[in-house]
């Protein structure tokens, strides 16, 4: 019996093959009508044997494009037409904007064998792409996914890949960002100067590998932005990629070929997955003892983790099939924690006094976008940084009428849009700090609300009164309902989004820097938490930050507080005058003897700080956590762990005393106990108290779920042992997988509160 249905597919189906999909798939299934592109979807209406029919809707929900992510089919059944064969239509613009944009990705396997034929047209040609891989997000202006409406617009298509564009079984077919040589981007090389070296692929491939392999910095436009590139072998290149970047500790990521990263680095199963997806984000891998010998050990100093990723565009399989053993440094291309460079113009300015070479081409990238940084552990993924890869993908949840904009924190800055069913959750920005990363929030939050048809009604922020995103939601809002949520309470939330948790949780929050609602810097949280309130349960007592945020940067003040606090002898006063003049130390001990400018904090970040400092670990530090990353490096070599003695009544104690923990430490640095061993014996301490304070929130709540969250978390000792203790003990254990652990996921968190609070 012959029926009629008409089918809408909501999800990301647009700029990964799915009509092409449809198309064959009636055509197998000898179907008759018509599928087509609009700002919802695609929608497809379909006449045949109503066998054939049940088959063909069964084969859109289970057997799409790899790169298609379905989110809904509605299909309802109508009159017959009598259409005759099956068409794609052309686009058609609708009342509403709810189509998703594809992440950028990998190139195929298919696209690559073409890359190394001799014999294709598009031999070498270092902007080969098909339906299934690709640049999609980064050259994306608005939808519907059309060719006008992305950086491509400019190359009119040749006569053969207007063939290929045209035809529904070519796998080029409606692929916007196809081209070839004769129609399509150009790559070239330039001297700092804009002076032309090369416009020839392969002369540009073989130049630029000449260049790095002579020392030089060679800064390299990739699909979201230029990175830096130099020889990882090469350790004076890579210093002075060090001194030109002002990095003198945070580590570089590499970019290496499959078989060049087995040989130095150890990877596990889940480790070589992510290694190898089509998202292709850098993965934090351990080092082999060898490692050395492979790489230059100013790469990622005293650190046992180095971050690398595969190549992942055309012109980076080129550059690395001339050596297939090379390693080379590929880090973004910014000044410390600004955004990634992306326009040529930019970049020539920018990074005029970093590279020596620059190898750009002449297609826009619409929007910016740095490498996505991920870890394994226990062989579950985690964000330390989301973006290329990733970002677009929605997060699906619960319909709700308005639409939101969630501002983030300053630091790790992401913000959040939601309407409908769906939020998105933008790429890493950077930090606000800088005047360039706070143009490049407002942009892209302007690019998210044009593709995406939001117009927000509602505004949320932290409850930080001199956050820039606090500053920049009231300059926006207007009179638009306004809102504020704290920000360990929006960690928590962003994971029990992340799960679907509606009911109350143990929200276990550690980080270095957040807003209480009692106007101190919370960081230690342990939470009794729902999604639209929170009751703070217990925290690690506070201690004074001399300075305030100068003593983020010169964390010997914050060594002397912890000191200061419990009788700082003439012993460890002696350690640290070693290190700054006495000077400066009486100033400092007389501001805390004052209380002068000494805002109080109870932040696990700053509290690591102060360990680090008084170990000897570290005194001053160049960029965020740095101290944390060298305290944890120092306690992977501990050998033994010293239990510490700490009088601690959870039945009616709210603060967990930190000078009894630091009078531990004091006693064992005493005892001649080696500071590795401190160290780990420290990590192991943090993680037994809050252990123990779950199971005291649940011997007076009863509830078992248990949320982590919070940037302290990326320290691997900690999260291990406080999770696998935790469900030793019969916890449920929740933690973000699909977000970042830190301040990138607070506007996620942000979503789910607000939406509770304004019911």
């Amino acid at each position: 019996m012959l029926k009629h249905i008409f089918a809408r597919v909501e999800g990301i189906v647009q700029g990964v093959g799915f009509r092409p999909f449809i198309y064959r798939l009636a055509k197998e299934l000898s179907l008759n009508g018509y599928c087509l592109n609009d700002t919802e979807g695609v929608t497809i209406e379909v006449e045949g044997e109503e066998e054939n029919l049940s088959k063909f809707l069964i084969a859109i929900k289970n057997d799409f494009p790899p790169l298609a992510v379905v989110s809904s089919i509605r299909s309802e059944q109508r009159e017959m037409v009598g259409y005759r064969g099956f068409v794609i239509d052309k686009s058609k613009q609708t009342d509403k904007k709810t189509t998703f944009i594809p992440p950028d990705t990998n190139v195929c396997d298919d696209c690559l064998r073409e890359l190394f034929d001799k014999t294709n047209r598009r031999f070498h040609y270092p902007f080969i792409t098909c339906t299934n891989c690709g640049p999609r997000f980064s050259i994306i202006y608005d939808i519907p996914y059309d060719r006008k409406n992305t950086t491509m617009n400019p190359f009119e298509l040749c006569p053969e890949c207007k063939r290929e564009y045209s035809d529904p079984l070519d796998r080029r077919f409606h692929t916007q960002p196809t081209a070839c040589p004769l129609c399509g981007p150009s790559v070239y090389l330039y001297d700092r100067d804009k002076n032309l070296i090369k416009d020839n692929v392969d002369d540009i491939v073989k130049e630029t590998y000449n260049l790095l392999m002579n020392g030089k910095i060679v800064a390299i436009k990739g699909l979201g932005g230029f990175h830096l590139a130099v020889d990882a072998k090469n350790d004076e290149a890579v210093l002075e990629l060090r001194k030109r970047k002002r990095r003198p500790f945070k580590p570089f990521a590499l970019m290496a070929n499959i078989n060049a990263v087995s040989d130095f680095l150890y990877t596990t199963k889940k480790e070589l997955e992510l290694l190898t997806s089509r998202a292709r984000p850098i993965v934090l891998l351990k080092q082999k003892e060898k490692a050395l010998e492979k790489i230059s050990r100013y790469i990622a100093p005293d650190l046992t983790y180095i971050g690398i990723m595969l190549p992942y565009t055309p012109f980076q399989y080129l550059l690395f099939d001339k050596d297939k053993a090379m390693i080379l440094v590929m880090t973004s291309a910014n000044l410390s924690d600004e955004p990634i460079v992306y326009k040529d113009d930019v970049a020539f300015e920018k990074l005029y006094d970093i590279a020596d070479y620059f190898v750009t081409y002449n297609r826009e990238i619409a929007i910016q976008s740095d490498d996505s940084v991920m870890f394994v552990l226990n062989e579950k993924e985690f964000f330390v940084r989301r973006s290329r890869g990733f970002v677009p993908i929605p997060f699906f949840t619960k319909k709700f009428r308005k639409h939101i904009f969630a501002a983030g924190a300053d630091l790790k800055s992401s913000f959040a849009l939601s309407k409908d069913n769906v939020i998105f959750l933008s790429q890493y920005l950077g930090d606000l700090e800088s005047v360039d990363t706070y143009s490049v929030y407002k942009n892209t939050l302007a690019h998210f609300e044009k593709v995406f048809d939001i117009k927000p009604e509602v505004f949320i922020s932290d409850l930080h009164p001199n956050y820039f995103t606090t500053r920049l939601t009231d300059e926006i809002s207007l009179n638009s309902e306004r809102l504020f949520v704290q920000h360990h309470h929006a960690h928590i939330a962003a994971v029990m989004e992340e799960h679907g948790i509606y009911d109350e949780v143990i929200g276990l929050a550690f980080d270095g820097t957040g807003y209480g609602t009692d106007g101190r810097i919370w960081g230690s949280e342990f939470l009794l938490a729902n999604r639209k309130e929170f009751k703070r349960v217990f925290h690690f007592s506070y201690f004074k930050l001399p300075g305030s945020e100068k003593a983020i940067k010169e964390i010997y003040r914050i060594g002397l507080s912890l000191l200061y606090d419990l009788g700082l002898t003439d012993i460890e006063l002696a350690k640290f005058i070693k290190i700054v003049d006495r000077d400066s130390i009486e100033i400092i001990l007389s501001m805390l003897n004052k209380n002068i400018n000494c805002p109080l904090t109870c932040s696990i970040g700053r509290l690591f700080d102060g360990v680090a400092a008084i170990l000897g670990v570290s005194s001053v530090v160049s960029t965020e956590a740095e101290a944390a990353q060298k305290l944890e490096e120092l306690a992977l070599t501990g050998k033994k762990i010293y239990p510490f003695e700490i009088d601690l009544d959870l039945s009616n104690e709210v603060e967990i005393p930190v000078n009894q923990i630091i009078k531990n430490i004091l006693e064992m640095k005493e005892k001649g106990v080696p500071v590795e061993d401190i160290a780990l014996s420290f990590h192991n301490a943090i993680s037994q108290i809050s252990v123990n304070c779950v199971q005291a929130i649940y011997d007076m709540h009863k509830i078992r779920k248990v949320v982590l969250c919070g940037g302290a978390f990326v320290n691997k000792i900690l999260l291990k042992r406080i999770w696998e203790a935790l469900e030793l003990f019969g916890f449920e254990v929740f933690l973000p997988h699909r977000i970042p652990l830190n301040d990138s996921s607070i506007a996620l968190g942000q979503i789910s509160v607000g939406k509770e609070l304004i019911k």
